[in-house]
């Protein structure tokens, strides 16, 4: 990660990297770990000649045996690691007859590498389905390539042939032959499907008894109930379903992730960062169950992520916990040995300047409100909101037609948090939600292909780091500020003072002077009063859409809120039409 920590004394800095120009150096020599690397490279051993019989124990044997390096999730691009005298290993999942083929090279040519496959996790991660050491013989390059025997998160683990484990680079292609995405239903091929299961009476009185527990509101339920009805009696709906006004949007997105908790006043917590870097891995994962006893096979929640290993889960969530304390400045700290961090700016600034980089992206989604699945595949089921913009009847300088207005899949948007580096690597995501107020969590659960996900803006440490740590400073004080305003409100707030896009819109104009996002629920500000925050004179500035909005403005927002860039993309019938027919 560029030059080591004890030589960067002589770079020129940032201001904001300045004061802790030594930071993390004794926290790295606390944990035993070294704090810059050598300044010259050591050549490796020459390898192995001796050649494996067999694939590798993956068993995490304690005798002995290299410790494996976990490397997070394969990219379907070439990557490079550096074996060092351990085993490598990467996650990726697995659907139906999904065929992968990898291949290891060593570009020194001073290692003979082996590729293994290992899996289901989690019930038999232990279990080698695949193994090579040599793609054809008199080469050291291994090549592997098969259909994985089940559905699931596999291992991907490379090493070093010979009886002592060799160091050397070695490259890794990973590639998805078949069998590549998870399964998806549509809602009427959901509704059709529990028809012929369950029948039609059945899935009728399920229905009426869920939906007004969805939708609390008589009115808004009884139209529900209507389109889900049209659905059932023609199977085939010639319109999105279920459709909600724009108004409802706040009670809508509270769909995504459940009942609003009851949620204690904060208080300080002092964190020893020796102990969440060696403590035992038992990570909170998220779950699916059961939607009911009568409709066997439905589901709804988030189906767990084994491509995360449980340790670099648990860090992850620690490491957001430690944030989210941080910024309430209630004098929450962490620690380790006489090193102290009392701030979110504190601990990215330490962060960068100790090698970690750090990437942020203001990232664009459809919500899956109902998260629901279907005998393991994922139904597309957004909740469609009517946003009231008249189109225009698709010719030219046409008249809008009569009840003819654009509806959209709910959206979802965050900021994405990624942190790579000699002590923390973790993915964590910044928004406002329906449990926990606006924070930062571990990414936990995959998302659905149907839900998109489009990047707006890309912040760098290696570019600019002064733009990432400001840009979380602002996350930060939004996080103190809505989580002291929300306190005594359901669900800190949700829907009340803001929701997910509301809190992505104020570190979009903190960074880049504009907003983007539709639709936005924050109340509007009385602008004749002068802001007494920075967080206040944010959201001064942003539009707040259930107050009115100018429909020009709203097709340009949408447009760049849309999950799928061009709109040709979008996985719902119709909608690249209606995009097309926004005002201009």
């Amino acid at each position: 990660m560029g030059a080591p920590v004890c030589e960067r004394s002589a770079m020129r800095t940032p201001h904001s990297l300045d004061r802790r120009s030594a930071v993390l150096s004794a926290l790295l020599l606390g944990l035993g770990l070294p704090a810059c690397d050598s300044p010259g490279k050591t050549s490796p051993a020459p390898a192995s000649t001796d050649k494996r019989t067999g694939p590798p124990d993956l068993s995490g044997k304690t005798d002995g045996a290299p410790p494996i390096a976990e490397q997070g999730r394969v990219s379907a691009t070439e990557q490079g690691a550096e074996l060092s005298g351990r085993l490598l290993e990467w996650r990726f999942p697995a659907y139906a007859a999904t065929r992968v083929r990898v291949t290891v090279t060593s570009p020194d040519g001073d290692v003979d590498p082996y590729v293994a496959i290992a899996g289901p996790v989690p019930n038999d991660p232990d279990t080698v389905v695949g193994f090579n050491d040599d793609a054809a013989p008199g080469t050291v390059d291994a090549t592997l390539e098969l259909t994985l025997p089940a559905p699931g998160a596999y291992r991907l683990v490379v090493g070093a042939s010979g009886e002592a484990p060799a160091g050397g680079r070695v490259t890794v292609k990973y590639e998805c032959l078949s069998g590549c995405d998870a399964p998806e239903l549509t809602l009427a091929e959901l509704l059709a499907a529990l028809r012929a299961d369950v029948g039609e009476d059945k899935l009728r009185d399920v229905l009426s008894q869920a939906i007004p527990a969805l939708f609390p509101d008589p009115d808004t339920a009884a139209a529900i109930s209507a389109q889900v009805d049209g659905a059932l009696s023609g199977l085939a709906p010639s319109v999105p379903f279920p459709v909600l006004p724009l108004s409802a949007i706040g009670s809508a997105q509270a769909l995504l992730e459940g009942p609003g908790e009851a949620v204690p006043p904060p208080a300080p917590v002092t964190f020893q960062l020796d102990a969440l870097l060696t403590e035992a891995c038992h990570p909170e994962r998220s779950a699916l169950k059961p939607v009911s006893d009568l409709l066997p096979g439905l589901q709804t929640g988030g189906p767990p992520d084994y491509t995360i290993d449980d340790c670099a889960l648990q860090r992850a969530q620690e490491f957001a916990n430690v944030l989210n304390n941080l910024a309430l400045d209630n004098g929450s700290s962490v620690t380790s040995g006489a090193t102290t961090y009392a701030s979110v700016e504190d601990v990215f600034s330490a962060l960068i300047q100790a090698g970690h980089h750090v990437t942020i992206t203001n990232d664009r989604f459809f919500a899956d409100f109902l998260g629901l699945y279907y005998k393991g595949a994922s139904v597309a089921a957004p909740v469609w909101i009517d946003t009231g913009i008249p189109l225009s009847g698709g010719q030219p300088g046409a008249e809008p037609q009569a009840n003819d207005t654009f509806v959209m899949p709910a959206p979802h948007s965050h900021h994405t948090i990624d942190v790579r580096g000699p002590l923390v690597n973790a993915t964590l995501m910044f928004y406002m939600g329906v449990s926990g107020g606006v924070s930062f969590r571990a990414v936990s659960a995959p998302r659905p292909h149907w839900t998109g996900g489009r990047t707006l803006y890309t912040y760098d440490s290696a570019v600019n780091p002064d733009a990432v740590i400001q840009l979380m400073v602002t996350a930060a004080r939004l996080r103190k500020q809505w989580t002291a305003e929300g306190q005594g409100l359901k669900a800190l707030g949700y829907g009340q003072i803001g929701v997910c896009n509301d809190s992505t819109a104020v570190l979009e104009a903190s960074a880049e002077q504009t907003v983007t996002i539709f639709p936005l629920a924050h109340p509007a500000s009385d602008r004749t009063d002068p802001p007494k925050t920075d967080i206040d004179r944010l959201l001064a500035g942003l539009p707040s859409d259930l107050a009115g909005f100018d429909p020009a403005d709203a097709a340009r927002r949408i447009r760049s809120t849309l999950a799928f860039d061009p709109p040709g993309t979008l996985p719902f019938a119709g909608m690249a039409d209606a995009v097309g027919r926004l005002p201009q």
